[in-house]
């Protein structure tokens, strides 16, 4: 009776199940084989935080094993269903990159035309009518004065 003793790592195992891993079924599989299976196991199971650890890059460099290319096409894969989430994508982004800045200092544009124009009709006896108005006993002379 054969016993099987290779636990095949998840998303959530440590690096070092993963090179242990390797070791495994490369003793039941040889080098060649147990490359096709682990590449396999990784671009299903593979965790990208292992792409960052030393330990793991010298195990893949040692081994001939390249998780570089599932790894990005994993974070190019998620990022570019965020992107393209309903269609928007990109479009959306350069819209908003151009678009709010344009529409702020436009906003900005009409406070300045309508502050000028104000001012340019204003005259001393409007000043001290809003004094005036700006005072109980403003409001109050305002009201007997009509």
């Amino acid at each position: 009776m054969v016993i099987q003793d290779i636990i095949i790592p998840d998303k959530q195992s440590e690096c070092s199940e993963w090179i242990s891993y390797f070791a495994k079924i490369k003793s039941k599989f040889g080098e060649t084989n147990a490359r096709i299976i682990w590449l396999k196991t990784w671009q299903v199971n593979g965790s990208t935080s292992c792409t960052t650890n030393p330990g793991f890059l010298s195990f893949t460099k040692k081994n001939n094993i390249d998780v570089s290319n599932a790894a990005t096409r994993a974070v190019a894969d998620i990022s570019s269903i965020g992107s393209n989430f309903l269609g928007l994508g990109k479009n959306l982004t350069q819209v908003l990159a151009v678009g709010i800045p344009a529409t702020l200092a436009a906003i900005v544009l009409l406070i300045l035309y309508f502050l000028f124009r104000t001012a340019r009709n204003t005259n001393a006896k409007d000043v001290a009518n809003i004094a005036a108005l700006g005072t109980p006993q403003g409001r109050a002379v305002s009201l007997l004065s009509k």
